[in-house]
């Protein structure tokens, strides 16, 4: 996370020490293009621009999009168990509009006014088949469709909303079920994250990571 910045950042990888260092590359290429080129329409590297999203969402874009290059040359010439991959999902606050891209397994839910929505959902192959799957009961489920690291064009999903005072976000990977979300939502300090989560997880979810935005 980089607050000051608007910038947040969540992976999930998989396939042992390998989907370890691309999730960790994925979070730092994204970050770096975030904190270098956003903003600066003239900048050096390729900028793709989409007319149907804003500024943010663009920059977005193409930091996912430029994390995935990187991510596929290290795994150029190696074999598909060797490779490995990952999920994320990326936030990127510009004023009041959040900016967020999604590739993989990963989610975010918004909880406002005391109602909470998931907004972004897994693209995994458990949604696919069951859209009522929250990816916690059954681990395999959580399989991505796409993820970095495993094909060259990645079409992240770009979501964008406008954030409200008393707005709050949760970022997660897979293995975050709703009983753990609600408990989440009901905390009244950041302080209490940690323990929260502790306190109501299964075995499932030890793995689980998320993020807590309040506004």
């Amino acid at each position: 996370m980089n607050p000051e910045r608007g910038i947040f950042l969540l992976a999930d990888g998989f396939g042992g020490r390998a989907g370890k260092q691309i999730a960790e590359l994925a979070v730092k290429s994204v970050r770096q293009f975030l904190e270098q080129e956003a903003g600066d329409l003239d900048a050096t590297l390729p900028f793709e621009l989409r007319p149907y999203y804003s500024l943010a969402g663009n920059v977005l874009f193409n930091a996912v999009s430029f994390a995935n290059q990187k991510i596929m040359r290290l795994n150029q010439g190696k074999a598909w168990l060797e490779s490995g991959g990952a999920s994320l999902i990326a936030g990127y606050l510009e004023g009041r509009l959040l900016a967020l891209a999604n590739v993989g397994a990963c989610s975010l839910s918004l909880c406002r006014n005391g109602k909470h929505k998931e907004i972004i959902s897994p693209r995994s192959l458990g949604r696919q088949v069951n859209p009522f799957d929250d990816g916690a009961s059954d681990p395999s489920s959580a399989v991505p469709l796409m993820s970095f690291g495993t094909a060259k064009q990645l079409e992240p999903e770009i979501t964008e909303i406008e954030i409200r005072p008393g707005d709050q976000c949760l970022f997660q990977s897979s293995g975050v079920d709703s009983h753990i979300k609600e408990q989440v939502f009901r905390l009244g300090s950041p302080s209490d994250l940690s323990q929260t989560v502790d306190s109501v997880s299964s075995p499932d979810s030890a793995n689980s990571t998320v993020i807590w935005l309040s506004f």
